[in-house]
Order: structure tokens, then sequence, then C-alpha cells
């Protein structure tokens, strides 16, 4: 039933409406709602009959607390993709329903969750797979031009990535292709300290940037 609507909300076309709803359906997966009171009592309890911290979500049991690897990549796909970071109506950013492990409601920017979502495959948590399974350079770079396509106030957020991709043993070499994400986009601004600086970067990783 989860992977029916997930399937629903983070397919194309891709709607901000849709996929705040997706992003409600994984929280409750992941975290279900907290424990009801025993017996007519204020206590709130779980299943276990122990008490929790109202502010503390329950897991479901496993393995259906944890998300499929393809559907964690579906909403990587669907945060990273033009439909949801930008607005023909708006020049603000827009924002989502972030997962978290409370009930207190969080909205960042697409990007940002997107960013989670990288980290949740990079480190497994919460993603159901059989073995830990090769990271695709795509994925850093769906991540990484979502930012790099937003403002030059947000490029520190692409250099998160690209470290992120650096320091994961798992993870494929950074490769041209983000360094020409990150080249194009400080030359769209006429960023020449940037684009020399990126330059460099990729010259002491031995890569030469395809621009």
């Amino acid at each position: 039933a989860f992977r029916n609507v997930t399937n629903r909300c983070f397919a194309k076309p891709y709607r901000l409406s849709k996929v705040n709803l997706g992003m409600e359906v994984l929280q409750l997966q992941l975290h279900s709602c907290v424990g009801a009171p025993l017996n007519g009592s204020s206590e709130i309890v779980n299943g276990n009959g122990d008490d929790v911290d109202r502010n503390v979500l329950i897991p479901l049991e496993a393995p259906y607390n944890s998300i499929p690897r393809g559907t964690w990549l579906k909403v990587l796909r669907a945060l990273t993709s033009n439909d949801i970071n930008s607005s023909r109506s708006s020049s603000t950013l827009r924002s989502v329903k972030a997962i978290t492990s409370s009930d207190d409601e969080e909205w960042i920017t697409p990007s940002n969750a997107a960013f989670r979502i990288l980290q949740r495959l990079v480190t497994g948590k919460g993603v159901r797979t059989a073995q830990q399974m090769a990271l695709d350079e795509r994925d850093f770079n769906m991540v990484l031009h979502a930012y790099a396509a937003l403002s030059q106030n947000q490029m520190h957020s692409a250099h998160r990535v690209m470290a992120l991709q650096e320091r994961t043993a798992h993870a494929p070499p950074l490769s041209a292709v983000a360094y020409s994400i990150l080249l194009k986009a400080y030359g769209r601004w006429k960023d020449i300290k940037n684009v020399e600086m990126s330059i460099l970067h990729a010259q002491r990783n031995s890569v030469v940037p395809d621009i």
C-alpha cells in the first residue's frame, strides 16, 4: 500500500502537492504516529506498554520501517526536477515537508530534502536493500545540479554534495561532469575566482572538466 501511493506521488508529471503528500507517506512509514493513551489515561505508551515521549514517533516493525532503494531514487529524481525546484509564478524558493524523527513539522527546500535523501543512500539508514549497493554518480550529480541551478548563495551546499561524494568510500570518484556543473554555474554568475578554484581542484584530482 505504501509503495503504491509513493509510486503515484513521485511519478511524472511532478507536482508540489503530490510530492508533499508522498513525503508525508514516507514519514508515516519511517516514523509511525505516537502511541495512544492506555485505558483513557493521559500517558502515551508504545506497543509494549512502555511510556514514550509525546514528541518521539514510534517506528513500524521491520522491514516496514524502511523504504526500498528504488523508491528513494524516485523521490530523489522528483525533488531535483525543475518542476519542483522552480516556480513560474514566484521567485521565492519552494519548500517541501521534511522527514523527521519527531512530530514537529519542518519545511525545507526540495534541494535540501534531496541532499538528506542522498545521505540516506550513502549511509543506508532507512534504506531497504539486501546488501550495500554501489552508488551511482548520477545520484550525486542530480543533487549537485539542483543546488547549482538555484542561486549563487546555494553554491556552498553544492560543495557539500561534492565533499560527501569524495569522503564516501563506496561512491564513485568525482568526474568531469560534476566539475562542469560547478563551472557552468560560476560562469553564469561571472564568478572568475571560483571558476579558477574549481579548475584547480579538478586538476588536483586529475580530472579535466568537460566544457
